[in-house]
Protein backbone atom coordinates (compact mmCIF):
# COMPACT_ATOMS: atom_id res chain seq x y z
CA UNK A 1 0.00 0.00 0.00
CA UNK A 2 3.10 2.23 0.52
CA UNK A 3 4.01 1.80 -2.53
CA UNK A 4 0.61 2.81 -4.22
CA UNK A 5 0.80 6.07 -1.98
CA UNK A 6 4.34 6.46 -3.23
CA UNK A 7 3.62 5.98 -6.59
CA UNK A 8 0.82 8.37 -6.33
CA UNK A 9 2.35 11.22 -5.20
CA UNK A 10 4.92 11.25 -7.47
CA UNK A 11 2.66 11.40 -10.85
CA UNK A 12 -0.36 13.28 -8.80
CA UNK A 13 -0.21 16.03 -11.45
CA UNK A 14 -0.71 13.85 -14.02
CA UNK A 15 -3.30 11.60 -12.21
CA UNK A 16 -5.34 14.44 -10.76
CA UNK A 17 -7.49 15.13 -13.99
CA UNK A 18 -8.17 11.27 -13.79
CA UNK A 19 -9.34 11.74 -10.50
CA UNK A 20 -11.24 14.61 -11.02
CA UNK A 21 -13.12 13.03 -13.79
CA UNK A 22 -13.95 9.77 -11.66
CA UNK A 23 -15.70 11.95 -9.01
CA UNK A 24 -17.78 13.40 -11.22
CA UNK A 25 -18.91 10.73 -13.18
CA UNK A 26 -19.48 8.94 -9.54
CA UNK A 27 -21.75 12.51 -8.30
CA UNK A 28 -23.24 12.24 -11.50
CA UNK A 29 -24.19 8.95 -11.63
CA UNK A 30 -25.71 9.31 -7.89
CA UNK A 31 -27.50 12.51 -9.08
CA UNK A 32 -29.26 11.19 -12.10
CA UNK A 33 -30.47 8.15 -10.09
CA UNK A 34 -31.90 10.14 -7.83
CA UNK A 35 -33.45 12.50 -10.18
CA UNK A 36 -37.41 12.39 -10.21
CA UNK A 37 -39.13 10.92 -13.29
CA UNK A 38 -42.10 11.36 -14.90
CA UNK A 39 -44.30 9.02 -14.54
CA UNK A 40 -47.68 8.88 -16.83
CA UNK A 41 -50.32 6.97 -15.04
CA UNK A 42 -53.81 5.96 -16.27
CA UNK A 43 -56.83 5.78 -12.81
CA UNK A 44 -59.57 3.45 -14.41
CA UNK A 45 -62.62 4.08 -12.08
CA UNK A 46 -64.71 0.84 -13.05
CA UNK A 47 -68.14 0.31 -13.88
CA UNK A 48 -69.58 2.90 -11.41
CA UNK A 49 -67.50 5.79 -13.16
CA UNK A 50 -70.46 8.12 -13.82
CA UNK A 51 -71.39 8.62 -10.26
CA UNK A 52 -67.75 9.55 -9.10
CA UNK A 53 -67.62 13.60 -9.02
CA UNK A 54 -63.94 13.79 -7.88
CA UNK A 55 -61.00 11.93 -6.98
CA UNK A 56 -58.12 13.17 -4.85
CA UNK A 57 -54.99 11.25 -5.32
CA UNK A 58 -52.01 11.13 -2.69
CA UNK A 59 -48.32 9.77 -3.73
CA UNK A 60 -46.93 8.82 -0.39
CA UNK A 61 -42.98 7.69 0.19
CA UNK A 62 -41.72 6.46 3.12
CA UNK A 63 -45.56 7.34 5.11
CA UNK A 64 -45.29 11.19 4.12
CA UNK A 65 -47.13 12.25 1.14
CA UNK A 66 -44.86 13.92 -1.06
CA UNK A 67 -46.99 14.77 -4.24
CA UNK A 68 -50.78 15.07 -4.61
CA UNK A 69 -53.91 15.73 -7.31
CA UNK A 70 -57.25 16.66 -7.34
CA UNK A 71 -59.92 16.14 -10.46
CA UNK A 72 -63.61 17.21 -10.44
CA UNK A 73 -66.76 16.66 -12.46
CA UNK A 74 -69.46 18.47 -12.47
CA UNK A 75 -71.75 15.44 -14.30
CA UNK A 76 -69.13 12.39 -13.67
CA UNK A 77 -66.36 10.88 -14.56
CA UNK A 78 -65.28 9.31 -17.36
CA UNK A 79 -63.79 6.14 -17.10
CA UNK A 80 -60.35 6.76 -16.80
CA UNK A 81 -58.30 9.33 -16.01
CA UNK A 82 -54.69 10.25 -16.75
CA UNK A 83 -52.43 11.86 -14.28
CA UNK A 84 -48.51 12.79 -15.04
CA UNK A 85 -46.38 13.47 -11.99
CA UNK A 86 -42.94 14.04 -11.39
CA UNK A 87 -41.76 11.67 -8.45
CA UNK A 88 -37.86 9.96 -7.40
CA UNK A 89 -37.25 6.69 -8.26
CA UNK A 90 -38.86 4.35 -5.12
CA UNK A 91 -41.74 2.63 -4.09
CA UNK A 92 -44.93 4.69 -2.81
CA UNK A 93 -48.29 4.30 -1.93
CA UNK A 94 -51.23 5.96 -3.98
CA UNK A 95 -54.27 6.81 -2.20
CA UNK A 96 -57.38 7.38 -4.03
CA UNK A 97 -60.53 9.08 -2.41
CA UNK A 98 -63.24 8.96 -4.33
CA UNK A 99 -66.15 10.96 -3.95
CA UNK A 100 -69.69 10.24 -4.78
CA UNK A 101 -73.04 11.84 -4.01
CA UNK A 102 -73.35 10.55 -0.30
CA UNK A 103 -70.45 8.46 -0.35
CA UNK A 104 -67.08 8.57 -0.17
CA UNK A 105 -64.20 5.63 -0.62
CA UNK A 106 -60.57 5.60 0.02
CA UNK A 107 -58.43 2.95 -2.20
CA UNK A 108 -54.56 2.25 -2.15
CA UNK A 109 -52.11 0.90 -4.40
CA UNK A 110 -48.57 0.24 -4.80
CA UNK A 111 -46.49 2.32 -7.21
CA UNK A 112 -42.87 2.14 -8.31
CA UNK A 113 -41.09 4.31 -10.12
CA UNK A 114 -39.31 4.48 -12.55
CA UNK A 115 -41.70 2.56 -14.81
CA UNK A 116 -42.01 1.66 -18.67
CA UNK A 117 -44.77 3.04 -20.87
CA UNK A 118 -48.49 4.07 -18.84
CA UNK A 119 -48.97 2.90 -15.42
CA UNK A 120 -52.18 1.17 -15.34
CA UNK A 121 -53.95 1.29 -11.54
CA UNK A 122 -57.39 0.08 -11.00
CA UNK A 123 -59.36 1.65 -8.90
CA UNK A 124 -62.39 -0.02 -8.34
CA UNK A 125 -62.30 -3.46 -6.60
CA UNK A 126 -63.24 -6.48 -9.23
CA UNK A 127 -65.66 -7.91 -6.99
CA UNK A 128 -67.96 -4.89 -6.47
CA UNK A 129 -67.70 -4.13 -10.19
CA UNK A 130 -68.65 -8.06 -10.57
CA UNK A 131 -71.90 -7.43 -8.48
CA UNK A 132 -72.57 -4.01 -9.72
CA UNK A 133 -72.77 -5.55 -13.83
CA UNK A 134 -74.77 -8.29 -12.20
CA UNK A 135 -77.25 -5.81 -11.11
CA UNK A 136 -77.91 -4.33 -14.01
Amino acid sequence: MRRVWELFLKHRKRLAPLVVLVGLAVVGTTLFEAAPRETEIRYDLGPDHGRVVEVRLSYRHDGEEVKGARFTWPDGAPPSLRHEVELVPGRYEVRAELVAPGEQRTIERALRVPSEGVVRIDLFDEAVALVAEARR
